[in-house]
């Protein structure tokens, strides 16, 4: 297609992507620490994309040997997050359109450094590369976290307009990586970032997606705290205040049975629990009104699973606003620090497939219009 930069569709695709990169960097740095530890060290919020060095000696390291954290200490650099969120898209450029579990499984196959992911897609991995395990019941029994949901922005994308279809789908190759309400909180994501693709979505409508399509929504746990949060959102005066409160209100303790951590550390703050993650995003986003910059630095700032949090939002708002309304400087440090694999091209695949979609669906409508003579 002639000019696909210069459409609507392609600034929304291109936001989507890019403001989950963004945001996913923007808290990288941050990530793991106490909210007034994050506001103590950088003398107030963070609003810029900054170095992995700022992090202190006794906090995880960016870094070749990093596993599922950034592989350098250069601001923009993403973490696993973005790198789970690449493999859905190529996935979805191979197939030209819509995936199942079974065509993401088979990129990960072909394309995953398992060595740079967490416990639960190694662990998924593993069992799909070398047991019998069918590839729906991968994620059956893994630790709850925020795996799902962290790159599940491309299944909004490619379900642009359909948050329904969207949260079914995110449901379905989420089942790689988890069971119960981790597979939940893809579907809340991927149902926002589809509708907020519209060209006139509002936060409302956003928001309203996020839970409408839930596949579990009268059972999980998940629906209520997303409204929790969004409560909360209206309230405050601010993001500062919605923090505040959301520390003392909604914070999820991370269970574990051996002290691996700081735990006693004031600086430290620790869950990758997407009861607690997945509406922070939505709460930030609604509080902020949707506007970009505002959202991803609030999600960021809210410190422990920050990077996933500000991801999360990014892909929303970045499809909300469309890649005009972030700021150019991010995307263009953002392209610097990853190089490969190149993010606008696989932003313009992603449009492609989109485009396909489209062609599918006329073809189909057609068939259907055929018949009815």
């Amino acid at each position: 297609m002639k000019n696909l930069k210069g459409t609507v569709l392609f600034k929304k695709v291109f936001g989507c992507i890019f403001g989950g990169v963004i945001g996913d960097a923007l808290g990288g740095p941050i990530e793991n620490m106490y909210y007034k530890f994050i506001r103590k060290l950088h003398n107030g919020i963070v609003t810029d994309l900054i170095s992995y060095g700022t992090r202190p000696s006794d906090f995880h390291q960016a870094g070749d040997s990093s596993e599922a954290y950034a592989w350098s200490k250069e601001p923009g650099t993403y973490t696993d997050d973005t790198r789970l969120q690449i493999l859905i898209t190529k996935s979805i450029i191979d197939k030209k359109g819509r995936i199942s579990a079974d065509d993401l499984a088979n990129t990960w196959i072909k394309e995953m450094d398992v060595q740079t992911f967490w416990y639960s897609i190694s662990n998924s991995y593993h069992r799909i590369a070398i047991s019998r395990t069918p590839v729906r019941e991968a994620g059956c029994g893994n630790i709850p976290d925020n795996s799902s949901a962290m790159c599940i922005g491309p299944i909004g994308v490619i379900n642009a307009g359909n948050p329904k279809q969207a949260a079914i789908d995110a449901y379905e190759v989420a089942s790689l990586s988890h069971d119960s309400y981790s597979r939940d909180a893809a579907s809340v994501i991927a149902a926002a970032t589809a509708e907020a693709m519209k060209e006139d979505s509002t936060v409302e409508t956003i928001v309203h997606a996020s839970t409408a399509y839930m596949p579990n929504r009268d059972t999980s746990p998940l629906y209520g705290l997303v409204h929790k949060a969004v409560e909360l959102a209206y309230k405050v005066r601010d993001t500062e205040e919605l923090t505040e409160i959301y520390y003392r209100e909604l914070i999820v303790p991370w269970i574990r049975r051996v002290e691996l951590y700081h735990v006693d550390d004031d600086r430290f703050s620790l869950s990758v629990d997407p009861l607690e993650s997945v509406p922070c995003a939505i709460g930030m986003f609604y509080e902020t009104k949707g506007d970009y910059r505002e959202s991803v630095i609030a999600s960021a700032n809210f410190g422990r699973d920050c990077d996933t949090i500000a991801c999360m939002t990014g892909y929303i708002a970045g499809a909300f606003n469309g890649i005009d309304k972030i700021p150019n400087k991010w995307i263009e440090q953002s392209k610097r620090a990853n190089p490969k694999p190149d993010l606008e091209e696989l932003c313009i695949g992603l449009a492609e497939a989109l485009i396909k979609e489209k062609e599918r669906m006329e073809a189909q409508v057609g068939l259907i219009s055929r018949m009815l003579v």
